[in-house]
């Protein structure tokens, strides 16, 4: 849940909005009422769709044939403009967080935790399917916790994106046979409670499922539609219908704590709502702090597990990531002095909850409390180029690349770090080298680090360094124990992204190689990549690289081609080199930078962006994008942070005419 941006209207229809709580497969959703006690979601249809007559025609039959729904475990539409330029639809919305929120918070539920959601869940499957309706779309971000039960966030409505574009609007929890079915329902809930008790996307999690239901839901995943149960046998076999019993403990006060959070944004104060200003997104003052509750919510709880915290067991090394926000407290490393004039950036990125940003340069890694203009942290003053930064989306730790001079070496080694903002602590990350031998400074054959990347839930930190042919190169690093896997996807790999909890991508300049962080399996390949940029599409099974003279997006599961972006001036440009690739999953966004030589020593800069639903250049035809080495979006897309391509400048630009709004540096 973020705070309103000032693009965004403060009302539709007669509900006040308070906050945004996110997208789904066509709408941004907000959170909304007419009456502080009564909230919905509010969801309005994006503007691709808004002006698609066949999106409007299946979104507004889904719509009025779930009007009148009566269900405890499916939250019911209670307005709708289906009319309008815009059409929207507002859902009733109890208070509490989604099922994904509160497991990349808290963790797995625990088991006594699982029984109750399956049956509230299952009870709400088979509401709709009694009223002659399927889902369609049923995945983590779908289910609502309340204090008191579970709830579909919506009667199905995604579906009506499947309608047109004939794709399940979450492949990693959809059914093999495709469609919008009773059954497919089925399989679509298993997969969702395999999340629940693993945190791992899709059936993957089956094997971390308890055993008093394992069999139950493995049953649900056969990929036979005809021989899963059906949603009523659910519900018999889970002991109901019945109400569904309380939530553990732990469970009841994590749930408490976030919906405590959105009621204080609801209750009214007397006071008149500060006005926004344009283009500076995020003021982190009392209420964006209780918006951004499930971002520090590990600050808070134990990781579930019982009535009680367990005692902590002693880490193997210490935990790379606490639970404070980037701007909770005093305790930022301080820059000892303003930064020299000549200091020149290259890799800027945005916190996960849009507090700071962070950016590479000549005077090291800087901090920065963007919306206040303000330096407020140089956790180092070295800096390499070519690894670019990326921080933890939890907490506020974010990696670095540092030369480190070895005896015996000629060049320094490139070394990667993370640096925990909120705690002030600075841990190296060796990968898969050999020594030190703890007391000096060598290795006996240094390489450097190509890059690091966090998985989604934060628990994982994958460090890849350069290496030869046969010798794995890549470790997997535990972030609540430090503890370090073995060397795993031999080669030289680059471009390292998690593209789920469990998997990474690399791209070794030819392919796309897909493996598991656990085992270091192999487990997917895509061929056609002429250039090592690597971006994932989050929440899809999708890859965005470079083809020949193409930004394409592939399924990493099939190898399909999902689209493709093609830059017109290929043919002209001598030896354009991408230099920077990066997917906007919030805003449908693809950011390419390509350098382009114009002479002896010169060269230029020139970034796309592509729309990834209709594949427009939503930059052609402005200057302005020309002038700009990087360009990355702020989580809720309302600035962007750049580098220019002459000075290294460090700036704020607008996401829309992609011109300077204030410079940084």
């Amino acid at each position: 849940m973020f705070p309103l941006h000032p693009h965004d209207p403060p009302s539709v229809g007669p509900h006040r909005l308070y906050a945004r709580l996110g997208e789904d497969a066509y709408a941004r959703v907000y959170l909304g009422a007419v009456r502080a006690e009564d909230p919905v979601a509010v969801k309005v249809v994006r503007p691709e769709y808004a002006t698609d007559p066949a999106f409007r025609s299946s979104f507004t039959h889904q719509v009025t044939s779930a009007a009148g729904l009566a269900s405890a475990h499916v939250c019911a539409v209670r307005d709708a403009d289906l009319r309008g330029a815009v059409p929207w639809v507002a859902v009733s919305r109890p208070l509490g967080p989604s099922l994904a929120e509160l497991v990349a918070a808290n963790g797995p539920l625990p088991a006594d935790a699982l029984h109750p959601l399956a049956l509230a869940l299952a009870q709400g499957l088979d509401d709709l399917h009694t009223s002659h309706r399927a889902h369609g779309s049923l995945w983590p971000d779908g289910v609502l916790l309340s204090p008191l039960t579970a709830l579909l966030a919506d009667p199905g409505l995604e579906w009506a994106t499947s309608d047109t574009e004939r794709r399940a609007p979450h492949p990693a929890f959809a059914a093999p046979e495709g469609g919008a079915t009773p059954a497919t329902d089925v399989f679509s809930w298993a997969s969702t409670l395999c999340f629940a008790a693993s945190g791992v996307e899709g059936p993957d999690g089956l094997a971390r499922v308890p055993l008093q239901l394992r069999g139950l839901i493995d049953a649900c995943l056969k990929h036979d539609p005809r021989l899963r149960p059906s949603a009523d046998d659910l519900v018999r076999m889970l002991g109901g219908p019945a109400e569904p019993a309380a939530w553990p403990p732990p469970v009841r006060a994590a749930i408490d704590t976030v919906a405590d959070a959105q009621r204080a944004m609801l209750t009214p104060t007397g006071d008149a709502p500060a006005p926004r200003r344009r283009g500076r997104a995020l003021a982190l003052g009392a209420g964006a702090l209780a918006l951004v509750v499930l971002a520090g919510a590990g600050a808070v709880y134990a990781r579930f597990g019982g009535e009680a915290a367990p005692e902590p067991r002693a880490p193997e090394a210490p935990a790379l990531v606490t639970g404070a926000g980037c701007l909770d407290g005093p305790w930022l490393p301080a820059p000892e002095e303003p930064l020299p004039d000549d200091t020149t950036f290259w890799g800027p990125v945005f916190s996960p909850d849009g507090a700071v940003l962070a950016a590479t340069s000549t005077a090291g890694l800087t901090v920065w409390d963007w919306d206040a203009g303000e330096l407020v942290a140089q956790p180092t003053t070295r800096s390499t180029y070519g690894v670019e930064p990326r921080f933890s989306p939890s907490g506020c730790t974010v990696t670095s690349a540092q030369p480190v001079e070895y005896e015996g070496r000629e060049h320094p080694v490139r070394i990667g770090y993370t640096h925990d903002l909120s705690a002030g602590t600075t841990t190296e990350h060796l990968g898969a080298q050999e020594g030190p031998d703890g007391n000096g400074r060598w290795l006996l054959k240094p390489r450097d680090v190509e890059a690091m990347d966090f998985s989604p839930d934060g628990g994982l930190l994958a460090v890849t360094l350069s290496g030869t042919s046969g010798e794995d190169g890549t470790v997997v690093i535990d972030t609540a124990t430090g503890a370090a896997g073995e060397p795993m996807a031999p080669g030289t790999q680059y471009g390292t992204v998690f593209v789920d909890d469990r998997h990474f991508a690399t791209n070794s300049g030819g392919e796309i190689h897909v493996w598991d962080a656990e085992t270091g399996e192999e487990v997917h390949v895509v061929v056609g990549a002429s250039n090592t940029r690597l971006a994932a599409v989050r929440g899809e099974t999708q890859v965005a690289y470079l083809d020949d003279d193409s930004i394409v997006v592939s399924d990493y599961t099939t190898g399909a081609e999902v689209t493709s972006f093609t830059r017109e001036e290929f043919e002209t440009d001598d030896d354009p080199f991408l230099t920077r690739l990066l997917v906007d999953g919030g805003r449908d966004r693809v950011y390419a930078t390509w350098q382009v030589g114009t002479g002896p020593g010169a060269w230029r800069f020139h970034t796309y962006v592509w729309d990834l639903t209709s594949g427009a250049d939503l930059a052609e035809g402005r200057e302005a994008i020309g002038a700009y080495s990087a360009l990355v979006p702020h989580p809720d897309g309302g600035v962007l942070a750049a580098v220019t391509a002459v000075e290294g400048a460090l700036v704020l630009v607008d996401p829309d005419t992609f011109e300077v709004v204030e410079e940084l540096s």
